[in-house]
């Protein structure tokens, strides 16, 4: 399983729910509104994408073909956060 990283502040006892996030939403306890919610989840650039990147460049594919990892989600780690109180409440780091 990928690194997970929890916002700082957050409890031991909400460490043992994050262990299930992943690239998809996760249905949970939010910390700070105490509401059951369905995590929504954003996803941004990291280190995988960027090594997919060089990895393209590097193999020749320079007229902008190294840029298709930024395309696809798979590639991205997955923020999750509360859609009701808009709290981070962890990402998942793909690398």
């Amino acid at each position: 399983m990928a690194n997970v990283q929890v916002p700082v502040g957050m409890s031991y006892s909400t460490l043992v729910a994050i262990g299930a996030f992943g690239d998809g939403p996760v249905q949970m306890t939010c910390p700070t509104c105490h509401q059951t919610v369905v995590t929504k989840v954003d996803f941004s650039s990291g280190v995988l994408t960027y090594l997919f990147c060089g990895g393209l460049f590097f193999c020749g594919f320079v007229l902008g073909c190294c840029l298709i990892p930024f395309c696809f989600d798979r590639l991205k780690d997955a923020k999750h956060t509360c859609p009701s109180c808009k709290t981070l409440l962890g990402v998942y780091k793909r690398l």
